[in-house]
């Protein structure tokens, strides 16, 4: 029975090296296709991510088949735990590969704008970071993930170094200024793919030694990018009237503001119904059909935007970025009332305390959301609200790999296990949606910076 299980096990390695592996291919055909300027590169990228969605599905099902079956303990347990969070990591990585080919198909229609001398040596140093991760991971080695963790800073003072370069270039010449923020949101994607490297590295280090090494939070502190504990960052109130005056925007830019303030505002109430619905799980069918009100608000804010963005002249947020935030706010209060309306159909009789900690942090993150989106066109404060964001992302995919785990000490009906397991994934989708709004809002800030 050991035998069979340690080969599921080293199948559950393989398979994550795979993918591994793809993910490399994935970032070098993206940077190559920027090299090359080759769209054939780039739909081949596109290509890969279909394989790699595929791959994520199927690892999660042999991990949360392996936690079911065999009841594992101690470093097993942490292993398929951990095994858990580097998959989606990879497949983050896959997405971020992804985002780099979409930024080239921008830049191989236009004349290049200078040698690229940096971006080929950040990507060189995240491709190794990536499979100096998954050997750490493979081989168990502590030591080989802590010169990963240790790389982050490398890519760091790249990145910086490759937005002040073009930094100098827009202000030389702004007719430079959307090949410039195409190539520092190239470099972005790779420093957040080292990002994920260092995690799985983390991750290592916890199987292997059941240690919490993060020093996510110290780092942002370091950077200046995050006030220590107990420090609450001093953001303005924000006149709406004032700031708009001073952009002198046009009345169907005012609208377009309004209207995704709305939809923002309408994520936060959806976010404090369903805080409301796991405090007092009382009456949950009732306090469901309130969040698919919201739900259904939400669509027809989106509604019609699209549909004012179909019949008026280019607002000061381009098309595309203002698709993209419309579609990430609604993404957020789907993925709430998805996790809602689970409570109520699979008739769970109270949240776990797990799940309660997840909403706290799903309503942290929507009151970040918030005041981001409040603050266009006005972008002072936005990188810091967006920090905080992410790091409130990260926190939820942490407490996501306890409640899984959790999920198997004991001896819990396999059917509750289910049932928890997607509750799980919907209650750490939403922080992951939020994470994509801060995104969106961070490339309309370097467009308008």
């Amino acid at each position: 029975m050991q035998r069979h299980f340690d080969e599921q096990l080293q199948e559950l390695r393989e398979h994550l090296l795979a993918m591994g592996s793809l993910a490399e291919t994935m970032i070098v055909k993206s940077v190559k296709a920027l090299m090359d300027r080759s769209e054939a590169l780039v739909q081949e990228v596109f290509t890969h991510e279909e394989e790699m969605d595929q791959r994520c599905i199927e690892t999660d099902d042999r991990c949360f088949t392996l936690l079911a079956l065999q009841q594992p303990m101690a470093r097993d347990l942490r292993f398929i735990a951990a095994a858990i969070k580097i998959n989606s990591d990879i497949e983050r990585i896959g997405d971020l590969a992804v985002n780099i080919a979409q930024a080239t198909m921008s830049l191989i229609r236009q004349p290049i704008l200078k040698p690229l001398i940096d971006i080929p040596r950040i990507a060189q140093l995240c491709q190794e970071m990536v499979k100096k991760s998954l050997d750490a991971f493979v081989a168990q080695d502590p030591e080989l993930a802590r010169i990963v963790i240790e790389s982050d800073d490398s890519v760091d003072l790249l990145r910086d170094q490759i937005f002040r370069e073009l930094l100098s270039y827009m202000i030389s010449d702004p007719t430079t200024i959307p090949r410039a923020l195409d190539l520092i949101l190239v470099s972005r994607y790779l420093e957040r793919i080292a990002d994920h490297a260092t995690n799985i590295a983390e991750d290592v280090v916890y199987i292997v030694r059941g240690q919490d090494i993060r020093e996510r939070g110290d780092k942002e502190i370091r950077k200046g990018l995050r006030r220590p504990a107990g420090i609450s960052p001093e953001i303005p109130g924000v006149d709406r009237d004032a700031a708009l005056a001073a952009h002198r925007l046009m009345p169907e830019e005012r609208e377009f503001l309004s209207l995704i303030e709305s939809a923002a505002h309408n994520l936060l109430d959806a976010a404090r119904s369903l805080e409301a619905m796991f405090e007092d799980y009382t009456d949950s069918a009732e306090k469901w059909r309130k969040i698919r009100e919201a739900e259904h608000q939400g669509d027809a804010i989106t509604h019609n935007i699209m549909k004012k963005l179909n019949q008026t002249f280019i607002p000061f947020i381009d098309r595309q970025n203002l698709h993209a935030l419309t579609s990430a706010l609604d993404d957020v209060v789907d993925f709430i009332e998805a996790a809602a309306s689970r409570m109520v159909l699979y008739k769970i009789e109270q949240p776990t305390s797990e799940s309660r900690e997840m909403v706290t942090l799903i309503v942290a993150s929507a009151e970040q959301v918030a005041k981001a989106v409040s603050q266009l066109p006005r972008l002072d404060t936005v990188q810091e609200i967006c920090v905080e964001i992410n790091r409130l992302e990260n926190e939820a995919d942490d407490l996501y790999r306890r409640a899984i785990a959790g999920l198997f000490e004991g001896e819990q009906p396999i059917l509750e296990v289910t049932k928890w397991k997607e509750i799980y994934e919907l209650l750490e989708g939403v922080t992951d949606r939020c994470e994509d709004v801060a995104n969106v809002v961070e490339t309309i800030v370097l467009k308008h910076a």
